[in-house]
C-alpha cells in the first residue's frame, strides 16, 4: 500500500514538474503546451523544404566564394526588423518593414557588423507593386546607411565584381 501511495505521489510530482519550469530567480513559469492553446489546427502547417529558390542558391554559391575569401558571413532571408529599427517604435512605421526581408545580409566575421545587403532581382521584381517595394527598400537602406546592392538574377555571376563591391563596403 505504501508503495502505491509513493508511486502516485511520484507520478503527480512528475506531472507538475513537466508542466512548469523554474527560472534562475526561482520563479515558476508554466510551459506552453498544445493543450493550453485553444483551437489550433496544426494540420494547416507544412514545411517549405527549402529556404532559397534555385536561382538564389546559384547566386549564394558564387557569393560564398567571395565572402569566404574576405572573411565575411552570409545570412539569407533576414527580416528587415532584425537589421533596421524604428526609432520611436511607431506601429505604422514598424508595419512597413515587419513582414519584409532582404535576400542576403553580409556581415563581418569578427563582430557580426552589417557590411551590406543584396537583393537578387528576378522577374518577380517587374510588377508595379514589387517596384514600389524595391523603391521603398532602396530609400530605407540609404537612410539607415546600409549599402543595398541589386543584382540581376542570372545563371552566372562576375565573382571579381562581387569582390570589389564587398571590399568597398568593408571600407565604409
Amino acid at each position: 500500500m505504501q508503495f502505491l501511495i509513493i508511486g502516485i505521489i511520484f507520478v503527480i510530482i512528475i506531472l507538475v514538474i513537466d508542466k512548469t519550469i523554474i527560472n534562475k530567480n526561482n520563479q515558476t513559469i508554466e510551459q506552453p503546451t498544445i493543450s493550453n492553446q485553444k483551437n489550433i489546427n496544426l494540420s494547416k502547417y507544412t514545411t517549405k523544404h527549402y529556404i532559397m529558390t534555385q536561382t538564389e542558391l546559384i547566386f549564394y554559391r558564387e557569393l560564398k566564394k567571395v565572402t569566404d575569401k574576405l572573411q565575411l558571413t552570409i545570412f539569407t532571408q533576414v527580416d528587415l526588423e532584425k537589421i533596421i529599427q524604428v526609432s520611436d517604435n511607431n506601429t505604422t512605421d514598424r508595419n512597413r518593414i515587419k513582414s519584409r526581408s532582404v535576400d542576403f545580409t553580409i556581415v563581418n566575421n569578427k563582430n557580426c557588423k552589417i557590411v551590406s545587403c543584396i537583393e537578387l532581382d528576378d522577374y518577380t521584381h517587374n510588377t508595379k507593386k514589387a517596384k514600389q517595394i524595391d523603391n521603398f527598400k532602396d530609400n530605407l537602406f540609404q537612410k539607415v546607411n546600409i549599402p543595398l546592392h541589386r543584382i540581376e538574377a542570372n545563371n552566372t555571376y562576375n565573382i571579381e565584381k562581387l569582390e570589389i563591391i564587398l571590399q568597398e563596403d568593408i571600407k565604409r
